[in-house]
Protein backbone atom coordinates (compact mmCIF):
# COMPACT_ATOMS: atom_id res chain seq x y z
CA UNK A 1 0.00 0.00 0.00
CA UNK A 2 1.41 3.38 -1.00
CA UNK A 3 1.94 5.79 1.89
CA UNK A 4 -0.30 8.84 1.75
CA UNK A 5 2.54 11.33 1.98
CA UNK A 6 6.08 11.56 0.66
CA UNK A 7 9.06 13.40 2.09
CA UNK A 8 12.15 13.95 -0.06
CA UNK A 9 15.51 14.64 1.55
CA UNK A 10 17.79 16.65 -0.75
CA UNK A 11 21.38 15.45 -0.50
CA UNK A 12 24.70 15.68 -2.31
CA UNK A 13 27.13 12.79 -2.44
CA UNK A 14 30.65 13.24 -1.02
CA UNK A 15 33.21 12.81 -3.76
CA UNK A 16 30.70 13.50 -6.53
CA UNK A 17 29.61 17.08 -5.83
CA UNK A 18 31.01 20.11 -3.99
CA UNK A 19 29.41 20.08 -0.53
CA UNK A 20 28.93 22.90 1.97
CA UNK A 21 31.51 25.07 0.23
CA UNK A 22 31.19 28.00 2.65
CA UNK A 23 31.58 25.66 5.59
CA UNK A 24 34.55 24.00 3.89
CA UNK A 25 36.41 27.32 3.74
CA UNK A 26 36.66 27.29 7.55
CA UNK A 27 36.64 23.57 8.33
CA UNK A 28 38.17 22.01 5.24
CA UNK A 29 36.51 19.83 2.62
CA UNK A 30 36.74 16.57 4.57
CA UNK A 31 35.05 17.91 7.69
CA UNK A 32 32.38 19.72 5.67
CA UNK A 33 31.58 16.46 3.88
CA UNK A 34 31.55 14.57 7.17
CA UNK A 35 29.11 17.09 8.59
CA UNK A 36 26.78 16.71 5.59
CA UNK A 37 26.86 12.93 5.93
CA UNK A 38 26.23 12.99 9.70
CA UNK A 39 23.46 15.57 9.34
CA UNK A 40 21.79 13.52 6.61
CA UNK A 41 21.91 10.40 8.82
CA UNK A 42 20.22 12.32 11.64
CA UNK A 43 17.52 13.65 9.35
CA UNK A 44 16.88 10.20 7.89
CA UNK A 45 16.45 8.78 11.40
CA UNK A 46 13.76 11.37 12.12
CA UNK A 47 12.07 10.64 8.79
CA UNK A 48 12.09 6.90 9.50
CA UNK A 49 10.34 7.51 12.82
CA UNK A 50 7.80 9.76 11.12
CA UNK A 51 7.06 7.13 8.49
CA UNK A 52 5.34 5.07 11.17
CA UNK A 53 3.19 7.82 12.68
CA UNK A 54 2.41 10.01 9.65
CA UNK A 55 1.80 7.52 6.82
CA UNK A 56 4.91 8.89 5.11
CA UNK A 57 7.39 7.39 2.67
CA UNK A 58 10.86 8.88 2.79
CA UNK A 59 13.01 9.35 -0.32
CA UNK A 60 16.50 10.55 -1.03
CA UNK A 61 16.56 13.25 -3.71
CA UNK A 62 20.17 12.99 -4.85
CA UNK A 63 22.02 15.65 -6.81
CA UNK A 64 23.89 13.20 -9.02
CA UNK A 65 22.19 10.84 -11.46
CA UNK A 66 24.74 8.08 -10.82
CA UNK A 67 24.12 8.20 -7.06
CA UNK A 68 20.43 7.40 -7.56
CA UNK A 69 21.24 3.93 -8.86
CA UNK A 70 24.51 2.77 -7.30
CA UNK A 71 23.43 2.28 -3.70
CA UNK A 72 25.52 5.01 -2.07
CA UNK A 73 22.48 6.19 -0.14
CA UNK A 74 20.68 3.41 1.71
CA UNK A 75 17.56 2.95 3.79
CA UNK A 76 15.12 4.86 1.57
CA UNK A 77 14.32 4.86 -2.16
CA UNK A 78 16.44 7.23 -4.27
CA UNK A 79 15.43 9.54 -7.06
CA UNK A 80 17.50 12.00 -9.06
CA UNK A 81 16.83 15.70 -8.56
CA UNK A 82 17.24 16.36 -12.28
CA UNK A 83 19.01 19.12 -14.16
CA UNK A 84 18.93 22.86 -13.59
CA UNK A 85 18.88 25.26 -10.69
CA UNK A 86 17.32 24.64 -7.29
CA UNK A 87 13.85 25.75 -8.38
CA UNK A 88 13.85 23.38 -11.36
CA UNK A 89 15.12 20.49 -9.26
CA UNK A 90 12.58 21.06 -6.49
CA UNK A 91 9.78 21.21 -9.05
CA UNK A 92 10.98 18.00 -10.68
CA UNK A 93 11.07 16.05 -7.41
CA UNK A 94 7.80 17.50 -6.12
CA UNK A 95 5.84 16.81 -9.30
CA UNK A 96 7.27 13.31 -9.63
CA UNK A 97 6.17 12.38 -6.11
CA UNK A 98 2.77 14.11 -6.12
CA UNK A 99 1.73 11.72 -8.92
CA UNK A 100 1.72 8.84 -6.44
CA UNK A 101 1.14 10.51 -3.07
CA UNK A 102 -1.55 12.74 -1.57
CA UNK A 103 1.02 15.25 -0.41
CA UNK A 104 4.75 15.87 -0.68
CA UNK A 105 7.31 17.53 1.58
CA UNK A 106 10.81 18.65 0.60
CA UNK A 107 13.58 19.12 3.18
CA UNK A 108 17.32 19.66 3.17
CA UNK A 109 19.98 17.67 5.01
CA UNK A 110 21.24 20.68 6.98
CA UNK A 111 18.27 20.79 9.39
CA UNK A 112 19.10 17.72 11.50
CA UNK A 113 17.45 19.29 14.55
CA UNK A 114 13.99 18.86 13.04
CA UNK A 115 11.75 16.46 14.95
CA UNK A 116 9.00 13.96 14.32
CA UNK A 117 6.61 16.49 15.86
CA UNK A 118 7.54 18.99 13.13
CA UNK A 119 6.75 16.43 10.44
CA UNK A 120 3.55 15.34 12.18
CA UNK A 121 2.36 18.94 12.26
CA UNK A 122 3.01 19.41 8.55
CA UNK A 123 1.53 16.03 7.62
CA UNK A 124 -1.70 16.52 9.57
CA UNK A 125 -2.20 19.85 7.81
CA UNK A 126 -1.44 18.58 4.31
CA UNK A 127 -3.44 15.36 4.46
CA UNK A 128 -6.76 17.20 4.07
CA UNK A 129 -7.90 16.86 0.48
CA UNK A 130 -10.78 19.34 0.38
CA UNK A 131 -8.56 22.35 -0.39
CA UNK A 132 -5.11 23.23 -1.65
CA UNK A 133 -2.79 23.40 1.34
CA UNK A 134 0.89 24.08 1.81
CA UNK A 135 3.37 23.84 4.69
CA UNK A 136 6.32 26.19 4.99
CA UNK A 137 9.23 26.04 7.43
CA UNK A 138 11.17 29.34 7.55
CA UNK A 139 14.90 29.55 8.28
CA UNK A 140 16.59 32.24 10.33
CA UNK A 141 18.78 33.21 7.37
CA UNK A 142 15.79 34.20 5.23
CA UNK A 143 15.39 30.89 3.41
CA UNK A 144 13.24 27.91 4.28
CA UNK A 145 13.90 24.41 5.60
CA UNK A 146 10.66 22.66 4.56
CA UNK A 147 8.09 23.05 1.84
CA UNK A 148 5.10 20.80 1.40
CA UNK A 149 1.92 20.71 -0.64
CA UNK A 150 -1.06 18.51 -1.45
CA UNK A 151 -1.58 19.39 -5.13
CA UNK A 152 0.35 19.73 -8.37
CA UNK A 153 2.15 23.06 -8.80
CA UNK A 154 3.27 23.21 -12.40
CA UNK A 155 4.34 26.63 -13.60
CA UNK A 156 7.28 29.03 -13.86
CA UNK A 157 7.01 30.41 -10.32
CA UNK A 158 9.46 27.78 -9.01
CA UNK A 159 12.20 29.37 -11.09
CA UNK A 160 11.00 32.97 -10.72
CA UNK A 161 12.18 32.88 -7.09
CA UNK A 162 15.75 34.08 -6.58
CA UNK A 163 17.43 31.48 -4.40
CA UNK A 164 20.27 31.90 -1.88
CA UNK A 165 19.34 35.48 -1.00
CA UNK A 166 18.20 37.10 2.24
CA UNK A 167 14.59 37.22 1.00
CA UNK A 168 14.36 33.86 -0.77
CA UNK A 169 11.89 32.60 1.81
CA UNK A 170 9.66 35.66 1.47
CA UNK A 171 9.65 35.35 -2.32
CA UNK A 172 8.80 31.66 -2.12
CA UNK A 173 6.09 32.16 0.50
CA UNK A 174 4.44 34.99 -1.44
CA UNK A 175 4.39 32.86 -4.59
CA UNK A 176 2.92 29.80 -2.85
CA UNK A 177 0.17 31.60 -0.93
CA UNK A 178 -1.50 32.51 -4.22
CA UNK A 179 -2.39 28.85 -4.72
CA UNK A 180 -3.78 27.87 -1.32
CA UNK A 181 -3.65 28.23 2.46
CA UNK A 182 -0.20 28.02 4.02
CA UNK A 183 0.67 26.78 7.49
CA UNK A 184 3.95 28.16 8.81
CA UNK A 185 6.07 25.83 10.94
CA UNK A 186 8.58 26.89 13.58
CA UNK A 187 11.69 28.79 12.55
CA UNK A 188 14.90 26.75 12.43
CA UNK A 189 18.52 27.57 11.56
CA UNK A 190 20.16 25.68 8.73
CA UNK A 191 23.93 25.36 8.47
CA UNK A 192 25.87 27.31 5.86
CA UNK A 193 28.64 28.98 7.85
CA UNK A 194 30.82 27.64 10.65
CA UNK A 195 29.09 30.02 13.08
CA UNK A 196 25.82 28.13 12.42
CA UNK A 197 27.30 25.01 14.03
CA UNK A 198 27.05 26.57 17.48
CA UNK A 199 23.35 27.33 16.93
CA UNK A 200 22.78 23.78 15.73
CA UNK A 201 24.61 22.27 18.69
CA UNK A 202 22.43 24.24 21.12
CA UNK A 203 19.28 23.22 19.23
CA UNK A 204 20.25 19.56 19.39
CA UNK A 205 21.02 19.81 23.11
CA UNK A 206 17.55 21.31 23.66
CA UNK A 207 15.77 18.30 22.16
CA UNK A 208 13.73 16.42 24.73
CA UNK A 209 14.14 13.01 23.06
CA UNK A 210 16.90 13.04 20.44
CA UNK A 211 17.26 10.01 18.23
CA UNK A 212 20.61 8.18 18.53
CA UNK A 213 21.86 9.71 15.29
CA UNK A 214 21.23 13.21 16.64
CA UNK A 215 23.25 12.30 19.74
CA UNK A 216 26.07 11.09 17.49
CA UNK A 217 25.92 14.34 15.55
CA UNK A 218 26.26 16.30 18.80
CA UNK A 219 29.36 14.29 19.62
CA UNK A 220 30.73 15.01 16.15
CA UNK A 221 30.06 18.73 16.53
CA UNK A 222 31.64 18.92 19.95
CA UNK A 223 35.23 19.97 19.43
CA UNK A 224 34.70 20.73 15.72
CA UNK A 225 35.15 24.46 16.27
CA UNK A 226 36.83 26.46 19.08
CA UNK A 227 33.47 27.94 20.10
CA UNK A 228 32.02 24.50 20.76
CA UNK A 229 34.99 23.22 22.75
CA UNK A 230 34.40 25.92 25.34
CA UNK A 231 30.85 24.74 26.00
CA UNK A 232 29.69 22.47 28.76
CA UNK A 233 29.46 19.10 27.04
CA UNK A 234 25.90 18.57 28.19
CA UNK A 235 24.04 15.32 28.91
CA UNK A 236 24.44 13.71 25.48
CA UNK A 237 28.17 14.09 24.82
Amino acid sequence: MTARGAIALFVKTPGLSPIKTRLAVKLGTDRAEQFHWQAARSTVAVIKQAEQSCELQGYYAVAEEIAATNGIWRGMPCLWQGEGGLGERMRHVYEHLIENHDFVMLVGADIPQMTVTDLQQASSWLEHEEQARFAYGPSLDGGFWLFGGNCSLLGPWWTDVEYSTADTGAQFFNAVKQWGEVQTLRVLQDVDESSDLLVLHKALQALASPVPEQVQLMRFLYGLTPELTTLDEGPYV
